[in-house]
């Protein structure tokens, strides 16, 4: 280390020397040899001893020396400078504190200091070529309470004057309390993971953590929390991932971040599962509208009859199919349909995002299904149903379709129902739906009311 310091040294003053060098060869070597030669070529000296003296390879050589020692007698004595006086600023520059900071918290204390230094351009120069600034905030004597204190400046060029901006700061001194805490976690950049992905847990390999800082600080802390970032996982597919250095953060109830708290440890290590969450659903084609009279659906064929769905598990449970809607309105003829693939609510992706679909058009033959049983649905606690007469609990479905699909359609595909929704006590009139399996073909109740009593 003090070779180093040594060698350190020997460069600034080899620099320095450099730097003289420079100046006397720039202001006094050749600017000498220059008024030579305009004094030889103006009075067109040719010949005699002054000419001879002039033409000697030494002359201007010891001339210059003779000037040089001369220069650096009068600058060392301080009789000429190089340059008048200037200043520079060394901005943001750190500041040592010491303190027993295992016992004390301090407010107050600043970051960071500017330092003017004035004087001499070569003093300015061999300071900053030092670097070695040092400056020092020095509350080793100091205990609880409220103190001005002054900073210190080591100053490695005594010949240079100097200000430090701020020269002295007011500190708050409180004794240090610790509490613990538990921890909390805080998963970031989600929306940064694979779409198919999804962080299913998070261990810590710890639960608890100390906090230490002054009590009026401590008692502001409402959460302790491991930021765990998953652009730092570099997950591309399901499995455990371990995630070292993860910041701990405390928060106030506001949610706002509070800097100056110890956190013992300052990071922690979090074991992460990724998992992809996903279910295969079908296709499920909604013919909308009212097809041309005479004309029937006799097949639709799509390009995707499934898909893979991912997202939680709690949407998962509750999907069974997406429903995809064509409009067949005026339909009369073939036609092919191109469809997005809308991602369920809450789902993250879809395996499938287009579709094709192929319907094509027959001729329309009818059916008559009687005595399908008409169901009641969305009666109110409390409440009972009944039909006001027995011709009133069936009805008879027509239907509506190509041949093939009629002689396959069983009167245990029709669904005959009535909404009583928001009904009460009392008797109504209420209208029938029909609807069924297949729904490439149409369904009609003959009947279109019937009457109800509600008690």
């Amino acid at each position: 280390m003090k070779k180093q310091q040594k060698k350190n040294k020997k460069n600034i003053i080899a620099k320095a020397c450099q730097f003289i060098i420079s100046i006397v060869d720039r202001f006094i070597i050749t600017p000498f040899s220059k008024l030579a030669y305009i004094i030889t070529d103006k009075l067109s000296i040719k010949s005699g001893s002054f000419e001879k003296f002039l033409n000697r390879p030494n002359t201007l050589l010891y001339i210059s020396l003779i000037l040089a020692f001369t220069t650096f007698i009068l600058i060392d004595n301080r009789v000429i400078n190089l340059i008048s006086s200037e200043s520079i600023v060394l901005e943001n520059q750190t500041v040592d504190v010491e303190y027993n900071d295992e016992a004390y918290v301090v407010e107050g204390l600043p970051k960071n200091v500017d330092i003017v230094l004035m004087g001499r351009k070569m003093d300015l120069y061999l300071a900053e070529q030092l670097g070695d600034h040092k400056l020092t905030l020095d509350l080793s004597d100091y205990g609880v309470g409220t103190h001005k204190v002054n900073i210190k400046y080591n100053n490695p060029v005594n010949n240079l004057d100097y200000i430090i901006n701020p020269s002295e700061v007011t500190v708050i001194i409180y004794p240090k309390v610790s509490e613990v805490r538990t921890l909390s976690v805080d998963v970031l950049n989600t929306d940064k993971l694979d779409e198919t992905l999804v962080v299913s847990n998070v261990l810590l390999d710890r639960d608890e953590v100390i906090i230490k800082s002054h009590e009026s600080k401590i008692s502001q802390v409402a959460s302790v929390k491991a930021l765990i970032d998953v652009n730092a996982l570099n997950a591309t597919q399901a499995g455990t991932y371990t995630l070292e250095n993860v910041k701990l953060v405390t928060y106030d109830e506001k949610g706002t971040e509070l800097t100056d708290i110890e956190i013992i440890p300052e990071t922690i290590t979090a074991t992460v599962t990724i998992t992809s969450p996903s279910k295969v659903v079908p296709i499920q084609i909604v013919p909308v509208g009212e097809i041309a009279p005479g004309s029937a659906i006799e097949s639709i064929e799509s390009s995707v009859s499934q898909v893979t769905v991912y997202a939680d598990e709690e949407i998962l449970e509750a999907l069974n199919y997406i429903e995809i809607e064509i409009d067949v309105t005026g339909l009369n003829e073939d036609k092919v349909f191109q469809k997005v693939i809308t991602k369920p609510n809450g789902a993250r992706s879809i395996s499938e995002t287009s579709i094709t679909i192929n319907v094509t058009m027959e001729i329309e033959m009818s059916k008559d299904f009687e005595d399908i049983p008409i169901v009641f649905e969305n009666l109110a606690s409390g409440l009972k149903v009944n039909a006001q007469r027995e011709e009133d609990t069936k009805v008879t479905v027509s239907v509506g379709g190509v041949e093939s699909l009629l002689e396959k359609l069983e009167s245990s595909d029709i669904k005959a129902y009535v909404d009583l929704q928001g009904l009460g006590v009392g008797t109504h009139s209420v209208p029938v739906y029909v609807t069924g399996e297949d729904l490439k073909l149409t369904y009609t109740s003959k009947t279109q009311n019937i009457r109800i009593i509600i008690e």
